[in-house]
């Protein structure tokens, strides 16, 4: 009876450890900085928070225009699955949900104005019921 304790407990402790490990770092995930508080910087001076949702997220998107194409964009890591944005390069449909979260994320409070929380609306966007679990088959494949 005790052996089968040992192994219930082990087998928790293993599986946590496996699950908090299903993120990739935060350089990984997010490139592009400067670019980001630059747009940020514009969306502030423009006041592209009192525009409406389409509006806001055409905003954002003229205001990346001339980001560079880049394919592949989604495979970051070769087993793990994760949320991520590059504002180095972008395909279409990258580019289209980069726009969109950040104009979601110019909704809240200027104070969540960061690159966590463009990743926490891309996540809510790209995968799923809103959570990436780690696993290629949690994001939302359109054809």
């Amino acid at each position: 009876m005790r052996s089968w304790k040992v192994c219930v407990i082990m087998s928790l402790i293993c599986s946590a450890g496996m699950a908090s490990e299903s993120r990739l770092p935060f350089g990984t995930v997010f490139k592009g900085q400067d670019q980001f508080n630059g747009l940020a910087g514009k969306a502030k001076a423009e006041n592209w928070k009192s525009l409406p949702i389409g509006d806001r997220t055409a905003a954002v998107g003229k205001a990346l225009v001339g980001t560079r194409y880049k394919h592949f964009t989604l495979e970051i890591d070769n087993r793990i699955e994760s949320p991520s944005v590059n504002f180095y390069g972008m395909d279409c449909w990258t580019f289209f949900e980069t726009a969109l979260g950040f104009a979601r994320m110019l909704n809240e409070p200027e104070s969540n104005w960061t690159p966590e929380r463009l990743l926490y609306h891309i996540e809510t966007d790209r995968y799923r019921s809103g959570q990436c679990t780690g696993d290629y088959l949690s994001r939302l494949h359109y054809l």
